[in-house]
Protein backbone atom coordinates (compact mmCIF):
# COMPACT_ATOMS: atom_id res chain seq x y z
CA UNK A 1 0.00 0.00 0.00
CA UNK A 2 1.26 3.19 -0.72
CA UNK A 3 2.24 5.67 1.89
CA UNK A 4 -0.02 8.24 2.61
CA UNK A 5 1.24 12.07 2.00
CA UNK A 6 0.93 14.65 4.92
CA UNK A 7 -1.45 17.61 3.59
CA UNK A 8 -2.07 20.97 5.00
CA UNK A 9 -5.57 22.55 5.03
CA UNK A 10 -6.81 23.92 1.83
CA UNK A 11 -6.71 27.71 0.80
CA UNK A 12 -4.32 29.20 3.48
CA UNK A 13 -2.70 32.37 2.60
CA UNK A 14 1.28 33.12 2.82
CA UNK A 15 1.52 34.84 6.06
CA UNK A 16 4.06 37.46 4.39
CA UNK A 17 2.75 41.14 4.80
CA UNK A 18 0.21 41.86 1.69
CA UNK A 19 0.97 38.48 -0.14
CA UNK A 20 -1.58 37.00 -1.01
CA UNK A 21 -1.01 33.84 -2.94
CA UNK A 22 -2.86 30.51 -1.38
CA UNK A 23 -0.21 27.64 -0.39
CA UNK A 24 -0.06 23.97 -1.39
CA UNK A 25 -1.92 21.60 0.97
CA UNK A 26 1.71 20.25 0.61
CA UNK A 27 3.40 23.42 1.85
CA UNK A 28 3.54 23.17 5.63
CA UNK A 29 5.26 26.53 5.77
CA UNK A 30 4.00 29.87 6.81
CA UNK A 31 5.44 31.44 3.57
CA UNK A 32 4.97 31.14 -0.35
CA UNK A 33 8.27 30.17 -1.77
CA UNK A 34 8.73 33.71 -3.00
CA UNK A 35 8.86 35.37 0.70
CA UNK A 36 9.99 32.25 2.55
CA UNK A 37 13.61 32.93 1.58
CA UNK A 38 13.04 36.88 2.85
CA UNK A 39 12.09 35.93 6.69
CA UNK A 40 14.31 35.50 9.41
CA UNK A 41 15.16 31.93 10.17
CA UNK A 42 13.98 32.45 13.40
CA UNK A 43 10.78 33.40 11.62
CA UNK A 44 10.84 30.47 9.65
CA UNK A 45 11.82 27.30 12.09
CA UNK A 46 9.53 24.54 11.68
CA UNK A 47 7.45 22.60 14.13
CA UNK A 48 7.84 18.79 14.63
CA UNK A 49 4.79 16.89 13.41
CA UNK A 50 3.76 14.28 16.08
CA UNK A 51 2.02 11.77 14.82
CA UNK A 52 -1.44 11.02 16.33
CA UNK A 53 -0.82 7.65 18.36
Amino acid sequence: MPKKLKTSAKDRKCTFPDCKHLLSIYNHEDYCHVHRDQVSKEQNRKVPYHHPS
